[in-house]
């Protein structure tokens, strides 16, 4: 009889709606719950880089189960996209397509069930709303892997589950809204002595030794997972930090044990599935606001009009109020908020340092030389902290639109309190790295990550991740012999790419090989530099097509493609014998400008690089190809305002880079389209808003926000237009909201 009952609200088999008893729906109830609780301790587990255990547990419950549980397979997708996402592997993405797809069915069938046995899981929501949150995040990160597919036909299929996705969460979020204001204007609310059940129970319920043993097996694992020992590891408090690094962690003692998860919303308990729904929504809307308003805007006004709006605030608010939830959804909207804030796409540029306050920045102290290294460490550190240093995450609601922009304090506090939660995983570790190097403290992101061998990460995934975001780092430090090897160890380990890490690879060493003949350095190695330059530069095209996304090469792999053609188009132009002379451009700049660099290098490593860049002489150099020029003179423009010879800069931007494809002809932008680096033309205009903004400070915003404009304008489907658009649209996003 219970099995039948549990297939009627799963909806693992079509079965006649039959009238339940209340101690049958509490018990379907209690099941339910319970099985959510152990959803969400699988996917901890794997959080925690315990991937095995945590599909371990998936296993014995479905094994336990006399039914297919929609929850555990919502977990094993979200697990499955996680993994696919992080690697962006089509084999892992079709796998988890079609777990999210299952998700999706299950989902559907017990809402719909819940609705017609009228089974009320909330005291706040009503029946088959929990489903409707699993439909829609099933559904949401479906439609996400569906965008990466090869199809053009899955890709318009998932358009139009973003736009059921988007009006379906609409639709709860108001109510949300709605109970909570009901909430506040109501002084008297019910209270249930058991907060998994939104009713009281009778003498029969009170009674019976199930319902007893599932509330305890309920209350036992949820306090266990607020309190972050449920996955083996002691309580998360025993290990919270108010410092990043390496250093901190070290000084970790009892004093520091202040900081956990609460069980409670103003005071009162609240139900799994009450947090599950609440947390669920604010991430699954949060990322749509987002994303939304970070698109392009010719994509952007093709979705307007069949009804997509978005309003960044609202959804970074949205997901810093998901990060309050000691759970997945409170975890994966905390990984949304650090690739915002401090990812690849750099959409938070450290250097547009809008504040909240409208100062103008002094210039006093700009001249070459004024500032010395820890300096400029501050500097960088306190411009990722433009907002209230002393905002802390309970008071989400209250925060200001500058503070979520900007992230600053906040983000260090979520990220260390979700390191507690997770001691073992790489993962955590590697976003705090990535929060000290965007603070200008390099050494210590290097140091955090070298504490843990890469070697005892279980998530292929998170390795390769890990350690290609030390290779950045230390080339920003560079330290370009380690991370030459961190970028040959990913061809190893990552099915992506390899083009990328062998010429990234070879790059670094043909610095090496650079700094060596100029005498900044002298190197007994430098003959094999050299070799393992020419080798891994001109080798990196053998990687192109063997492993492609939606049927073309990936963005960075085009990029490698076209320099390496460049490179020998002008070694068969000049006649040269050795390859290495046609090379222009050090290369390892032209990458690392994608990741921020002169921006986190230090002053002393700035000036080995304008020395690089200025005095190194080779044939291709001394041809002065007009193209290799403009990249050349970008790169400079970069160095010099970094220095801070920001006038002098600015002048080689507008003299000897824009003139070459853009013009104000009778007050109209005229734009000549190049293809020979088709990255460097936006990316020109970007700067050249931030060389205004650095000039002229708060009074240039409204000259800013016509450069970011133009930069947005040259557009076109360009190699890297994905990365660079939306950095352009985020700081554009950041100007307007200045002015507003």
């Amino acid at each position: 009889m219970f099995s039948n009952l549990l297939s009627a609200i799963t909806g693992a088999r079509e079965e006649p709606v039959i009238e339940l008893t209340q101690l049958e729906k509490s018990k379907l109830l209690l099941k339910q719950t319970l099985t959510f609780e152990t959803s969400l301790k699988a996917m901890d587990f794997v959080l925690d880089d315990k991937p095995e255990q945590g599909l371990l547990l998936l296993d014995q419950a479905d094994n336990q189960a006399d039914t297919v549980e929609t929850s555990t397979v919502l977990a094993r997708g979200v697990i499955e996209f996680l993994e696919a996402t992080l690697g962006f592997e089509m084999d892992e993405m079709k796998k988890a397509s079609e777990t999210l797809a299952r998700a999706e069915e299950l989902s559907l069938k017990s809402k719909e069930n819940s609705e017609k046995l009228n089974l009320k899981s909330s005291s706040s929501y009503a029946p088959g709303t929990l489903y409707a949150v699993t439909y829609t995040e099933s559904c949401l990160l479906h439609a996400l892997l569906m965008i990466f597919s090869e199809s053009v036909i899955e890709t318009a299929k998932a358009l139009y589950k973003l736009r059921k996705v988007y009006f379906m969460l609409q639709e709860i979020f108001e109510n949300m809204r709605k109970i909570e204001e009901e909430k506040k204007n109501n002084s008297e609310t019910s209270e249930f002595p058991f907060i998994d059940l939104p009713y009281e129970l009778t003498e029969e319920e009170k009674n019976d030794e199930e319902i007893s043993t599932y509330i305890e097996m309920i209350q036992e694992m949820r306090n266990e997972r607020l309190k972050g020992e449920h996955i083996g590891n002691s309580p998360s408090n025993e290990r919270f930090r108010d410092e990043l690094g390496l250093a901190a962690f070290k000084k970790l003692s009892l004093n520091n044990q202040k900081k956990t998860f609460s069980d409670s919303i103003n005071g009162k308990q609240v139900s799994t599935v009450d947090e599950f729904i609440s947390s669920g929504v604010s991430l699954c809307y949060g990322i749509l606001q987002v994303v939304l308003s970070l698109i392009p805007p010719a994509i952007g006004a093709v979705l307007s009009v069949v009804g997509f709006k978005s309003s960044r605030i609202e959804g970074l608010r949205l997901l810093w109020n998901a990060t309050q939830s000691r759970n997945v959804h409170g975890c994966i909207s905390l990984l949304g908020l650090m690739l915002y804030y401090d990812g690849p796409y750099q959409f938070t540029d450290s250097d547009f340092d809008i504040p909240a306050k409208k100062i103008t920045p002094s210039l006093e102290n700009s001249e070459k030389g004024s500032e010395d290294e820890n300096e400029v460490s501050d500097k960088v550190q306190k411009s990722n902290h433009t907002t209230d240093l002393n905002a802390d995450l309970s008071e989400i609601d209250q925060l200001d639109e500058d503070t979520l922009l900007n992230g600053g304090k906040i983000l260090e506090q979520a990220v260390l309190k979700t390191r507690a939660v997770f001691p073992n995983s790489a993962l955590w570790l590697l976003n705090e790295a990535k929060l000290l190097a965007s603070n200008g403290k390099l050494e210590e992101a290097v140091e955090l990550m070298d504490s843990i061998d890469v070697t005892t990460i279980q998530m292929r995934q998170v390795k390769a991740l890990f350690v290609f975001e030390r290779a950045i780092t230390l080339v920003h430090l560079r330290e370009f012999e380690r991370a030459a090897e961190d970028l040959l160890f990913l061809i190893d380990v990552s099915d992506w790419s390899h083009a990328l890490y062998s010429f990234f690879a070879g790059a670094c060493y043909l610095e090496l090989w650079r700094c060596h003949e100029l005498g900044i350095e002298k190197y007994d190695k430098a003959e094999f530099y050299k070799e393992r330059a020419t080798e891994l530069i001109f080798k990196a095209p053998e990687y192109l097509g063997k492993r492609t996304f939606k049927q073309r090469n990936l963005p960075f792999d085009k990029f490698v493609s076209r320099k390496v053609t460049q490179y020998n188009q002008i070694k068969d132009l000049l006649s040269l014998d050795e390859p290495l002379d046609s090379i222009a451009n050090s290369p390892v700049y032209e990458l690392s400008y994608f990741y921020n660099s002169f921006n986190r290098m230090s002053l002393k490593n700035v000036n080995i690089a304008k020395r690089v860049i200025t005095e190194y002489r080779n044939p291709a150099i001394d041809a002065k190809d007009k193209d290799a020029e403009l990249v050349k003179n970008f790169l400079v423009s970069l160095v010099l305002r970094r220095l801070g010879d920001i006038k002098e800069g600015c002048d080689i931007l507008d003299v000897r880079v824009l003139p070459e494809f853009f013009s104000l002809v009778n007050g109209k932008v005229v734009y000549v389209k190049k293809a020979e680096d088709p990255w460097l033309y936006p990316s020109a205009l970007y700067e050249r808003a931030l060389f205004n903004w650095k000039l002229k400070g708060i009074d240039g915003l409204e000259e800013d926000k016509e450069w970011l404009t133009r930069a947005i304008n040259y557009a076109g489907d360009y190699e890297l237009s994905t990365r660079i658009g939306m950095k352009i649209k985020a700081a554009l996003g950041r100007v307007e909201h200045s002015l507003s």
